[in-house]
Formats: structure tokens, C-alpha cells, sequence
């Protein structure tokens, strides 16, 4: 009879547990989307296939385009000199933005203080492909054409550099609404 009673309390300690966690991580998103830093990033040319697939877009980002190179021939040496440090497949870049919050120039982070036109933003190579913030925009089926202008992608970065899409822009700098 204890035992039973001992695994009850044990499922409802778990439940939990794992509620607050869920709940924690959605405040703190919400924490980044209400008080992060805006950073806008030009899109590079993607499969266009993408917008007729479904109700998502397939993103990358121009300025992350010399950072994957840099990467990649990188780990080409460190694999040939086992002396030589690699940077690793998850980190963190500095980017510098502009007046208008656009990103100007990127740089793998070396430790170094941020400049006041700076932030510190989480990178992840996957699959060959350096990603910032996400690899993917979800918007509702049938709306395809609306997001094919678009020309950049606006993000919220928090502290830590997680970097949350909130918007994408067309050519002028316009949220593209959905």
C-alpha cells in the first residue's frame, strides 16, 4: 500500500517538475521577444521550391555564407593538424548592426568585449550548413506568394544569444504581414 502510495507521489513530483521546466523555457523566450536586442539579417537565395512545399520557407542568411567557409576550411586543417584548435560546431559570432539594426559584418567570437554596436549571437553547424536563430519560417497554408519578397528576417536576441524570428521584411524593410 505504501509503495503505491510512494510511486503517486513520485508521477505527480515528475509532472511536475517537467511543467515548471516547459513553463520556464516559455517565459524565457517571451523575455526575449518582449526585451532582446533587434537584429535584421539579409536572406540569401534558397531552393525556391520551399514556398511551394508547404506553409514554410527555407532560410539562410547571406552574412553567415563566409562564416560557414571559414568553418569548413578550418576543420579541413584541424584534421590534418591535430595540433591546431577547432572552433567548434555550436558557438557563438559576433555581428555588428547598423543604425536600421542590420547586420553589417560577422565574426567567430574570440572571448573579446562587445562593442556598443555589437551582440553576441548562438550559431550551430548542421548538416554542412551554418544556421543562426532557425532554418525555417512557418506561416499559414495558401500564403506562399505573400513571403516569396522576402528580403530579410528580423530577430529578437536575448542575453544569452539566442536569437527568436519575429518578422520577415521585404526589400524595404517592411514586415511582410501574414
Amino acid at each position: 500500500m505504501q509503495t503505491s502510495n510512494l510511486r503517486k507521489w513520485l508521477a505527480g513530483l515528475v509532472i511536475l517538475v517537467a511543467l515548471i521546466a516547459v513553463n520556464a523555457g516559455i517565459w524565457q523566450k517571451e523575455q526575449v521577444l518582449k526585451q532582446g536586442a533587434v537584429m535584421i539579417l539579409q536572406l540569401a537565395p534558397v531552393d525556391p521550391r520551399s514556398l511551394m512545399q508547404g506553409d514554410y520557407m527555407a532560410l539562410s542568411y547571406a552574412i553567415t555564407r563566409s562564416l560557414q567557409q571559414e568553418l569548413y576550411q578550418q576543420r579541413q586543417v584541424c584534421d590534418s593538424e591535430p595540433q591546431v584548435t577547432c572552433l567548434p560546431v555550436s558557438g557563438k559570432i559576433i555581428v555588428a548592426v547598423n543604425e536600421q539594426r542590420q547586420v553589417t559584418q560577422a565574426q567567430f567570437d574570440r572571448g573579446e568585449p562587445l562593442k556598443p554596436d555589437e551582440l553576441r549571437v548562438n550559431y550551430h553547424m548542421n548538416s554542412g550548413i551554418l544556421t543562426v536563430g532557425t532554418d525555417a519560417y512557418f506561416f499559414q497554408e495558401g500564403h506562399g506568394e505573400r513571403f516569396a519578397s522576402a528580403r530579410y528576417g528580423a530577430f529578437r536576441v536575448g542575453e544569452d544569444g539566442t536569437a527568436l524570428l519575429t518578422a520577415m521584411l521585404d526589400e524595404n524593410g517592411k514586415m511582410i504581414q501574414p
